[in-house]
């Protein structure tokens, strides 16, 4: 949430009335989270220059109290803190896209902390030990060759007052989230499909981790994050820009405080609004996440040095930009819009067969069970013929949506499990034809009857959407995005009516 604030709050300056109210008033919002954090291990952020952003999310909504037990939890009268999330935001003005890198809270890092040797701790230890800066020092040591202009430590009241202050977040679900009151983990539930979440429903879809991975759910939050900068934008942020500036400036600690320093970062990310937001993978030895030890397997997440300067790499540098792989046997027009230039050309290239791209036919079952959602839904429900190699068909469900003048919209979304932890993929249709999701695709491709609509990361396909019966039909890909381009596309033409 705080990598969509930053990105969004500097579009004001592509608007210049006003703009030092806006700088002034973010300084002073910022104020309002007691003490600046330390400068130290921070690199001065050169006007112009690309700047990155240390983000830690921690799990307070106040001070000394926790999101989880409500109370203050203390050993010895030290008050014991968490973090959840650590991100780094990378914004650079010579790049199409605005990178963000996840580090694994769970990753084992080895550190030392005033003469004291830590040996083989999870990453979010470093934030209990010696908060804002030991994770600092930990990153800078873990991830060589990564400077850190500022640091920006973000707890649970920054998240739900900037959730009620954008008025929810419309949101595609991937899957039935559901913990039940009671159970030893935060309760939730929530359908799949496409949706508005408010306060604690948004708190606990992006903390969610029962029944997936670390990295399902660090894709998830970001996922969460393209979804608020989409729905907000330049005007809703400026209609919303007082209410945004008090949540976020109440209950965050940052190194950022002067105006010179705030005009630097909202100039540069002015540059980024337009550009799409690039989940970088933070690349492990263990995707399982078990490792062995004298106690026992323990969930914890290895990597090695050339593992870590790749994941380097591919955060500081940009990443090819998502092409769109060979599509009809006749020509189809292209529109690229992610960074608002336009560019037409035409192909001409054979279509991928479905076994080339791993592919195989739908089995009857799931065209028998669309069948029985459709009288809940007012138009025809696509269902795509095609589906990957190792996934089955999960849930079927049929839903209804208030669009933003409050219209009642229909909607279904058919998903199948990808066959990894955590990760689903499916295809949906509403009759909501313009929501947020689709309101700034990156390209347009005309291929036979139907014009789709793509939404990307920077290199791959989140979305591919079209426009037919007075619908808006939509595959989406799972979060970590296990789906190649080439699938997400076949799958997409694939689809027809259920009959």
């Amino acid at each position: 949430m705080l990598g969509c604030i930053v990105i969004i709050v500097a579009t004001a300056t592509a608007i210049s009335v006003g703009a030092i109210n806006v700088v002034s008033t973010i300084a002073a919002d910022f104020a309002l989270g007691g003490t600046p954090l330390d400068s130290k291990d921070l690199t001065p952020a050169q006007a112009g220059q690309a700047q990155t952003i240390l983000v830690i999310g921690d799990d307070h909504i106040g001070k000394t109290t926790t999101y989880a037990t409500g109370a203050e939890q203390d050993i010895n009268g030290v008050h014991l803190l968490h973090a959840d999330t650590f991100m780094l935001v990378r914004m650079d003005p010579t790049q199409d896209q605005t990178s963000i890198l996840s580090i694994p809270r769970d990753l084992l890092v080895s550190f030392n902390w005033k003469g004291v040797p830590y040996d083989n701790q999870k990453f979010n230890s470093a934030y209990s030990i010696g908060r804002d800066d030991l994770v600092k020092q930990v990153v800078l040591a873990t991830l060589p060759g990564i400077t850190i202009n500022h640091v920006i430590d973000f707890n649970f009241a920054s998240f739900l007052g900037l959730v009620d202050a954008i008025g929810c977040v419309y949101v595609d679900v991937d899957q039935r989230y559901y913990n039940p009151p009671g159970d030893s983990y935060s309760p939730i539930n929530i359908q799949p499909g496409y949706q508005r979440l408010c306060s604690n429903q948004a708190l606990s879809y992006v903390r969610y981790r029962h029944t997936d991975s670390d990295f399902v759910r660090v894709a998830r939050q970001q996922d969460f994050i393209r979804d608020a900068k989409e729905q907000l934008g330049v005007w809703g942020f400026l209609s919303k820009f007082s209410a945004l500036a008090k949540a976020f400036g109440k209950a965050v600690w940052t190194d950022i405080r002067s105006s010179h320093a705030i005009a630097q970062l909202l100039y540069l990310a002015a540059f980024s609004q337009s550009r799409p937001i690039r989940e970088v993978p933070f690349q492990v030895a263990n995707p399982a996440y078990q490792i062995n030890t004298p106690q026992g397997p323990e969930e914890a997440v290895l990597s090695t040095p050339q593992l870590i300067q790749a994941s380097i790499r591919s955060f500081l540098y940009e990443a090819p930009k998502a092409a769109l792989p060979a599509s009809g046997g006749g020509s189809s027009t292209t529109t690229h819009s992610a960074t608002r230039h336009h560019v037409h050309h035409t192909r001409h290239a054979a279509r991928p067969t479905a076994a080339s791209e791993d592919l195989y036919a739908i089995p009857a079952s799931v065209g028998a069970q669309a069948l029985t959602i459709a009288p809940e839904v007012p138009f025809p429900v696509d269902v795509p013929g095609l589906q990957t190699g190792p996934a089955s068909p999960n849930d079927f469900h049929p839903y209804t949506i208030r669009d933003e003048q409050g219209r009642l919209r229909y909607g279904y979304r058919i998903d199948w499990s990808a066959g990894s932890e955590g990760e689903y993929y499916g295809i949906e249709g509403t009759n909501w034809t313009h929501p947020p999701l689709f309101a700034n695709p990156n390209g347009t491709e005309k291929i036979g009857s139907r014009t789709y609509m793509f939404v990307d990361d920077g290199s791959a396909y989140h979305d591919i959407g079209w426009l037919e019966h007075g619908v808006l039909y939509w595959v989406s890909n799972s979060l970590n995005e296990t789906l190649s381009n080439a699938q997400m596309l076949a799958i997409a033409q694939s689809a027809q009516p259920i009959r």
